[in-house]
């Protein structure tokens, strides 16, 4: 798996030491990837200028820059910065922030996702590369509505964030993070334009073996105050959780998904509510890369009672053909609707993407 609450005194304490002691020179690395596809869309509404497009895939092409040291007391820090130079044609910093860590575990300070995602495991992660039911068929289709086929709202993305990660035990790790502010990420300036305020996430996840099963699991938590700044309407607050799990055995992957996102940000006093979703995939290992099938499902009730629903089903590929080289193909169905009559309410699409990525 991936990464109690430290007191802010120790912590600052042990800062405070290890900014007088001297460290080893600190070990700097560059990666990153370039992600290139064709993409198919057949759809009853289709999105202006889509049909046949080529594009670079913008999550999956970024620079990374990661440094790190170790004090003479022991005090494990560093900086990591990712970059994201396709997006919007001009590039965008993905995430940046500090860490520091120890027996005592990890703190992440700046930019980065909170540890309900950073830790969250589950159909998904059993797709081939471009992640299936979680992959980029969004920037192709039209979906209808608001339903979510997988995570939870009222997550605090990138923002600036404070993050703590305990230590590894028996399998088990922790991790709570805080964020004041939805919509403030890296340098602040001006009005905050978020809705979510005052985010604490939990999650707690698990990985281990049983002779040649392996086993993963995770559940995590968030909560934070919704604000309409502009309408002055009173929403519920976010409160909403997600479970995953995956089980491998020769070669075959089986996850899934939950989330629940309850009444989160919904108007207060309606019908509304912020619906689930639920996801189901089975992978298996072909000696050069991974084929995968997945199935998800997500739902709302708007505030007028109308329910929002999408469905998307997938089968996914992707082939090792050098060091850092993988090629893949994703064919994907998906329906969507607002619960309202009539053919402008609803979409459904069929959407083949191929590509290549290479990884440095």
């Amino acid at each position: 798996m991936r990464r109690n609450l430290l007191l802010a005194s120790t912590m600052m304490a042990g800062l405070a030491t290890a900014s007088m002691a001297q460290a080893d020179d600190m070990k700097v690395t560059f990666s990153g990837s370039l992600d290139y596809q064709f993409a198919f869309t057949d759809a009853d509404q289709e999105a202006n200028g889509d049909g046949v497009r080529i594009g670079a895939v913008a999550d999956q092409s970024e620079l990374v820059w990661d440094a790190q040291g170790i004090a003479d007391n022991g005090l494990e820090y560093g900086a990591n910065v990712q970059w994201r130079y396709v997006t919007g044609n001009g590039g965008a910093f993905d995430e940046a922030y500090l860490s520091f860590g120890g027996d005592w575990g990890l703190v992440r300070f700046g930019a980065d996702d909170d540890v309900v995602d950073n830790m969250a495991t589950g159909a998904n992660d059993v797709m081939a590369h471009s992640e299936g039911f979680d992959g980029e068929f969004g920037d192709y289709y039209t979906q209808i509505g608001d339903a979510g086929a997988i995570g939870t709202s009222g997550s605090s993305g990138d923002a600036n964030k404070v993050a703590y990660y305990t230590q590894d035990f028996a399998g088990f790790q922790g991790g709570v993070s805080f964020t004041p502010h939805d919509g403030d990420t890296f340098q602040i300036g001006g009005a905050d334009n978020g809705t979510g305020h005052n985010i604490i996430e939990t999650a707690v996840g698990y990985g281990g073996s049983f002779g040649d099963i392996d086993v993963g699991a995770s559940l995590g938590y968030r909560h934070g105050t919704a604000e309409d700044g502009t309408s002055g309407n009173e929403l519920e607050d976010h409160s909403a959780w997600r479970l995953g799990g995956i089980v491998s055995v020769a070669g075959f992957h089986i996850g899934a998904g939950y989330g629940d996102n309850g009444d989160s940000a919904c108007l207060k006093n309606t019908s509304c509510d912020a619906g689930d979703n639920y996801q189901l995939g089975l992978g298996y290992d072909h000696g050069l890369g991974r084929v995968a099938v997945g199935y998800a499902h997500g739902d709302n009730t708007n505030n007028n009672g109308t329910k929002d629903t999408i469905e998307v089903m997938n089968l996914s590929a992707d082939f090792g053909l050098a060091e850092g080289l993988t090629a893949y193909g994703d064919l994907v169905h998906v329906q969507s609707d607002n619960g309202t009559a009539g053919a402008a309410n609803e979409n459904e699409g069929t959407i083949f993407l191929m590509g290549v990525v290479v990884t440095f």
